[in-house]
């Protein structure tokens, strides 16, 4: 069935001989249709420029667009709406929505392992996502492909959007997809959110809390949807249940249900215009377009994996801050990487009406312009309004980018020659500049981050050596002596004292200290500088009376005149022997109270020090407390013993933690510095201003801060 056309060339009636004109020509073209809907459209072009045929054979216009000079078979290209035929970056982004499907099913597959050991309670939480880092075998691949699918499922939803910007889907295709698809972005950005909270850790607490703090400020219901959020006026298990339950049920089921609408708007395009042979076609470019599919989930999948694999296999993360402590309001809250563009973008509103146009009004106003576009760029040219919709998603591509860009760079921390180079104008009294003062709160948010860094690792090595007690993993950082010592040491002792020049915290107090400083106190270094000069500023120096006389001069001259009653060289050298022998001998003292207390004295007064003796050996030791007792036991009493009669602290225990207690809670007791006396206490005591416990756990703190050196030798005195 075939005719000549005048040209030499000849068509076919049939699709058989259609086939056998492709193979005899090699350049003919074969029909592509890039999308579903340009395989609908071109169908209906075909059926509305052909006449319906009264036989059962294809018609001739349906396969035939023209025939060329040679009189080979040319079909017609299915084009594009906008013209363009299929790309590389169309084919393979179409991959984007199917590698969001396979994201949020591997975050709901991993989620249901870790809802088998969370408990949603401000008790539990914490110690649960713990045990599921720590304990649970591959607990912590798990959680950390749940996490970082979260973030990787944002990026490709985004990715997915500008996709459908640059091929113009959101005009040829259902308003709904596009619709569908930014709210998609909605609930998974919540998802990220709301998961941020439920570890109930530091970072997730403030962070949040934040957040709700600018939920309240939306017009008329910002009170009620706060309560509604909260489940009241303060965080605590009840929000915790209610973000569990948002995170959980609420928010995968919304997602479930945009996948699904998705998916039904899709199918009435894919049957759309296919017959005969074409099917065949058809079946070969979905065959291919899935392959496209299962290697960008494959690449995604191994992108996850690595870096939860790096982060923490490699440098051993926990993905876990300290404890929540709602009275922790100094902590260093910062948004996440996907909400850093908006916490610099709130900066440049201030007051609260301005906040709220900054937080709602603006944010909601693009967001309703972008939901409507597919309505709206229908009413201009298609060229005008390609050009202004890719001009509004460049420029907010570029203004989140910027953004985060400034919020990064603001908190880049300063030199510390500039922090010193502030101090000294402080000190002069010359006013700040702008810029002076941001560099001090920037100094200030990375000395309470590294903070917050270190009390986050110290609350995880707790738990890992001695677990979660029963009342909550708050009891981890209340009862440990290096997170609670400084804290109350800056609270109630660094405005007499300090702790190496500073508070305790790292922050150097305004006023001047007048006490002296216990770095390392009772320490062998400490007790030798004290030895060498008692009335430097780091020791009695600074103490005064009520009429500002030196408080403590009677060291001072025992060691003076101690330096003058030595003859020669070599008895001075033995002296200061000596004194290494003692201080390492109250240094063993205050480790390890009383094990010496047998020995007694000896003529050890001139006794040359032996160079080859270790000053930390146990001989050394012993040598430094038969001088004590020879020497020191003029003054101070030891076990309430003392062979003269001046009155002096207390010397059994020195420096261990029951000796600083009670050194703490009360100074002026008799075995201390005594109510009444020449050189009395100057101390004020502490007994009904701290707990026995916390004071306990500043002595521990400031014993635990010796650098006490290793003993040498093996001997163990008895």
């Amino acid at each position: 069935m075939s005719e000549s056309d005048g040209h030499g060339g000849v068509e076919s009636d049939s699709p058989q001989d259609a086939d056998v004109g492709a193979a005899a020509n090699p350049e003919r073209e074969v029909p592509v249709r890039d999308t579903v809907d340009q395989s609908a459209e071109t169908s209906s072009i075909q059926e509305s420029e052909t006449p319906k045929r009264q036989d059962t054979q294809p018609s001739r216009s349906d396969r035939v667009d023209e025939k060329n000079r040679e009189g080979a078979v040319r079909v017609k290209r299915p084009q594009a709406r906008n013209g363009r035929t299929a790309s590389v970056v169309g084919t393979w982004g179409r991959s984007l929505g199917a590698t969001t499907v396979f994201l949020f099913a591997l975050q709901i597959a991993t989620g249901l392992m870790l809802m088998t050991v969370y408990s949603p309670s401000t008790t539990t939480a914490w110690s649960s996502v713990w045990y599921i880092q720590a304990k649970m075998p591959a607990g912590w691949l798990v959680r950390s492909l749940h996490h970082f699918a979260s973030d990787a499922m944002l990026i490709v939803l985004a990715a997915h959007l500008a996709h459908f910007v640059a091929i113009k889907t959101y005009r040829t295709r259902h308003p709904l997809i596009w619709c569908s698809t930014l709210l998609l972005l909605s609930v998974t950005l919540s998802l990220s959110l709301t998961g941020h909270m439920l570890p109930w850790d530091q970072e997730g607490y403030w962070g949040t809390k934040v957040r709700v703090n600018i939920l309240a400020r939306t017009p008329e219901i910002g009170d009620v949807l706060q309560r509604l959020v909260v489940g009241g006026v303060a965080f605590g298990h009840l929000m915790l249940t209610r973000v569990y339950t948002l995170h959980v049920m609420i928010l995968p089921a919304i997602a479930l249900f945009l996948v699904r609408l998705r998916k039904t708007r899709d199918k009435p395009c894919v049957d759309a215009g296919i017959s005969g042979n074409q099917a065949g076609s058809v079946g070969s470019r979905d065959a291919v377009q899935r392959l496209r599919n299962a290697s960008m989930c494959a690449i995604a999948f191994a992108l996850v994996g690595g870096v939860a694999w790096y982060v923490c296999a490699v440098r051993g993360s926990y993905l876990l801050d300290a404890p929540a402590d709602p009275g922790a309001s100094s902590y260093p809250a910062r948004p996440e990487w996907h909400t850093l563009f908006l916490y610099q973008w709130l900066k440049y509103f201030t007051g609260a009406k301005m906040e709220m146009i900054g937080a709602i009004a603006i944010p909601g106003a693009l967001a309703g312009l972008w939901m409507l576009l597919p309505y709206w760029s229908r009413i201009l040219p298609e060229r005008a309004a390609h050009r202004i919709t890719t001009v509004l998603a460049g420029g907010m591509v570029l203004g989140v980018g910027v953004l985060s860009a400034i919020a990064l760079w603001s908190d880049v921390d300063p030199s510390d020659a500039a922090i010193r180079a502030i101090h000294d104008k402080q000190s002069a009294e010359q006013p700040l500049t702008t810029h002076e003062e941001h560099a001090l709160r920037t100094r200030s948010f990375h000395e309470r981050r590294d903070r917050a860094r270190r009390l986050g690792l110290r609350a995880i090595a707790l738990a890992n050596v001695n677990g979660v007690p029963p009342e909550g993993p708050l009891a981890l950082l209340a009862n440990d002596p290096d997170t609670r010592g400084p804290e109350l040491f800056a609270a109630n002792c660094a405005t007499c004292h300090r702790f190496d020049g500073h508070n305790g915290l790292g922050n150097v107090p305004k006023e001047p200290a007048d006490a002296s400083d216990l770095a390392g106190y009772a320490g062998r270094q400490w007790i030798r500088g004290l030895l060498a000069d008692p009335m430097s500023d780091r020791y009695f120096g600074l103490m005064k009376k009520s009429d500002g006389e030196p408080a403590h001069t009677r060291m001072r001259r025992w060691v003076n005149e101690a330096m003058d009653d030595a003859a020669d060289d070599d008895t001075t050298e033995a002296l200061l022997a000596n004194f290494d022998a003692v201080a390492a001998y109250l240094e063993d003292e205050s480790q390890r109270p009383r094990r010496l207390a047998h020995i007694g004295t000896g003529d050890v007064a001139v006794t040359p020090a032996n160079p080859e003796t270790p000053p930390t050996s146990s001989t050394e030791i012993e040598r430094g407390r038969r001088f004590f007792m020879l020497t020191c036991n003029e003054c101070h009493t030891y076990g309430g013993e003392q062979t003269g009669t001046l009155k002096a602290p207390e010397m059994a225990g020195y420096g261990s933690v029951d000796w600083m207690a009670l050194m703490i809670a009360e100074p002026s007791h008799a075995s201390r510095y005594r109510a009444r006396g020449k050189e009395h206490a100057i101390m004020t005591g502490f007994a009904d201003r701290l707990s026995d416990r916390d004071i306990r756990l500043v002595a521990q703190w400031i014993h635990d801060s010796q650098p006490v050196a290793p003993t040498t030798s093996t001997e163990i005195i008895e």
